[in-house]
């Protein structure tokens, strides 16, 4: 009966905002001669600069019609909001956005059998005498007799699952002519200059791999690992003991009550009842071998590190960043790599791909309680390269640090997201130290977080292009603060699917370009915040509901009286045949712009694909007396005008803005 409750409440608020939102559209849209059928991108232009190559289902299904695209978010959104601490269903969610089909759990409990059986008396000396047949592990099973049997159980359950799984994880790279060889070019960082031969290689390893399988597995594994917590906390925290045994996918090591540090060779599973603890490059894949990694934590202070000196150096202050080399915590390559922490002020620290980071593999942090601190350079805090990448935070007041491609980024093929569910958190995106300038402005890094779909862009290179993926930041609670640089706060690149979702709290973002629901070349940026008093402040260009070059640029908020600060190209503004939609629901409202800005839209070069291609601004309010700037004549309460930049015979091939204040 709950779950049918759930399921009525989840679908009546997704037909909820769909419903309103249609009839929304229609009527602004009318007052150009428009409506939602109509007003759409035509492929036959498109197509002639469109290069799209494994494009995600939810960007297919978002750009053949974008005003769906609340009632997409929002079915998504409440999938996500209701797998609360089911980590199996939220990587079935992420994976199924980026195209991959699969949630193991439809049918009920897929590791029923294995549950059973880790419930048995001597189930870890069978499980480990199991993996000494398949020449895992060498010698006899050691003596398991010291070990609490809650923490047996656990070990048990999650060996077992991995043992199930691994064919799955050997069929998605099983058509690839050398495994050693992709695992250090996943590990390589692109180079400054251009590479054709890498270029080359990297389409080769993309059409070799299979992440259906993968994602499969990796579901079992993080439903394993849900049930084998839990077992923990049974054990007392002042209970002593310590197993390790060596295996050829790395080492076992089961221990409680001690305040340990974990360090050197690669290891399988961690399991560590109590204590203040740290891990130094753990949990990470370290070699094709050791393709699963995994460390559950039940109580203490712990930290994640990718190297011991970061317990008291936050990465901005790190000399060695832009080369380090280490394992970052939580970094997955062609595996899975998970960490489970379930009490405590943990702190997350790495320089290098982790914390929820997933290149061709899936990465998955799921944090229980505590104020946490998550500090990351690049390629971190829920990312996903042809892979998956999720932090599920569930509470806590929390503070989240990185330089680029952080905070919820999907690249080609991926799925990376931040879901923090209860706290005031902060989320920066480094805009002082320039590590990353931007070509668009030197004074500012290329951010490409805080909810980033991005893709590879080829047309000026050697035209193999690649589709974006899904990159999201959800937080469903408290008053939090955003930051970033060029590229943020819900940024769709290159057919990517960039989405930021903020559920309540006065909230406060600043960002400078491409920011807060904003998209260029072919993209789709999102941006919804349901409640509060907040303050949006952008500084230079697109932003605020901007579509550049055939994207689309969304931006709602639903409640409360806001103070926007907004620069050229916003607040539903269109530039070279995008989409730019902002909207507003309520509340007294105060709005500072100017440019082209609140309804309008940029020219197109005449005599061109593009003079016949539609490029749609749409600003809307919905209630309130709101505050406009008083160069913006056209803006003004009660208002609802067209302001046309060039008009032809048709307006679905026209460029122009509407204002509709109600």
């Amino acid at each position: 009966m709950k779950r049918v409750a759930l399921c009525m409440t989840i679908g009546l608020t997704v037909a909820t905002y769909a419903q309103s939102l249609d009839n929304t559209f229609d009527v602004a849209l009318g007052t150009a001669g428009l409506n939602t059928n109509t007003a759409k991108f035509d492929q036959q232009i498109v197509g002639f600069f469109q290069d799209k190559a494994y494009p995600g289902t939810f960007y297919e299904s978002a750009y053949s019609n974008p005003w769906r695209l609340p009632f997409l978010m929002s079915v998504q959104r409440e999938l996500i909001a209701s797998a609360s601490d089911k980590p199996g269903d939220s990587l079935a969610a992420g994976a199924r956005m980026v195209g991959h089909g699969v949630r193991r759990s439809i049918l009920g409990n897929q590791i029923a059998s294995a549950e059973q059986f880790a419930n048995r008396p001597g189930s870890l000396a069978g499980v480990l005498e199991r993996m000494r047949r398949s020449n895992l592990i060498s010698g006899n099973v050691p003596v398991l007799t010291s070990i609490p049997e809650p923490a047996r159980q656990a070990a048990a359950l999650i060996l077992t699952v991995l043992m199930d799984v691994a064919p799955m994880r050997r069929a998605s790279f099983s058509k690839v002519d050398n495994l050693e060889s992709l695992f250090v070019r996943a590990r390589t960082p692109e180079p400054a200059s251009y590479d054709a031969d890498r270029a080359s290689r990297m389409v080769r390893d993309i059409e070799s791999v299979d992440m259906t399988y993968l994602f499969a597995a990796s579901q079992d594994v993080a439903a394993a690992c849900t049930v084998a917590r839990n077992k923990l906390l049974g054990i007392d925290t002042t209970e002593k003991f310590n197993l390790r045994i060596p295996t050829g996918w790395g080492e076992i090591i089961i221990s409680g009550g001690n305040d340990d540090k974990y360090s050197g060779a690669q290891a399988l599973l961690i399991l560590d009842s109590g204590g203040n603890d740290t891990y130094v490059g753990y949990p990470s894949n370290r070699t094709v071998a050791n393709w699963a990694s995994i460390v559950i934590d039940s109580r203490g202070n712990d930290k994640y590190l990718s190297h011991e000196k970061l317990a008291a150096l936050p990465v901005r202050q790190d000399p060695d960043r832009k080369n380090a080399t280490d394992w970052g915590p939580g970094g997955a390559t062609l595996g899975v790599s998970m960490i489970f922490d379930m009490q405590g002020d943990d702190l997350y620290r790495t320089t290098t791909p982790g914390l929820a980071s997933g290149t061709f593999g899936v990465g998955f942090v799921s944090d229980t309680a505590g104020n946490d601190t998550y500090d990351a350079y690049v390629n971190a805090q829920g990312y996903g390269y042809f892979g998956l990448g999720i932090i599920e935070d569930m509470a806590g007041s929390d503070k989240y640090a990185g330089f680029s491609a952080v905070q919820g980024y999907g690249g080609p093929g991926g799925f990376g997201a931040i879901v923090d569910r209860q706290g005031n958190d902060s989320y920066i995106a480094n805009n002082v130290d320039l590590d990353f300038p931007s070509p668009q402005t030197a004074q500012a890094n290329v951010s490409m977080a805080q909810g980033a779909g991005v893709g590879r862009r080829a047309d000026y290179l050697d035209g193999h292009s690649l589709s974006g993926g899904v990159g999201v930041l959800y937080d469903l609670d408290g008053n939090d603060n955003f930051a970033c640089g060029v590229f943020g706060q819900g940024v769709g690149y290159w057919d990517g699917v960039g989405a930021l979702w903020d559920r309540g709290g006065n909230d406060l973002y600043t960002g400078v370009w491409y920011v807060q629901g904003a998209a260029a070349h072919f993209g789709i940026g999102y941006f919804e915040d349901e409640g509060g008093v907040d303050e949006y402040v952008a500084t230079q260009n697109m932003a605020l509901g901007a579509g550049h070059d055939f994207s689309v640029g969304m931006f709602i908020d639903r409640f409360g009286g806001d103070n926007y600060k907004a620069p050229n190209l916003s607040l539903g503004a269109s530039s070279a045949n995008g989409f730019g939609v902002f909207m507003d629901f309520d509340g007294n409202d105060r709005y500072d712009s100017s440019n082209i800005t609140l309804g309008r839209s940029a020219d197109v070069p005449k005599n061109s694909l593009r003079e016949r291609g539609l490029g749609l601004g749409l600003f809307y309010d919905g209630s309130g007396t709101d505050t406009y700037p008083t160069a913006t004549n056209w803006a003004t309460n009660a208002s609802r005008i067209v302001n046309w930049t060039d008009r032809n015979d048709r307006p679905a091939e026209s460029q122009f803005g509407i204002f509709w204040d109600r």
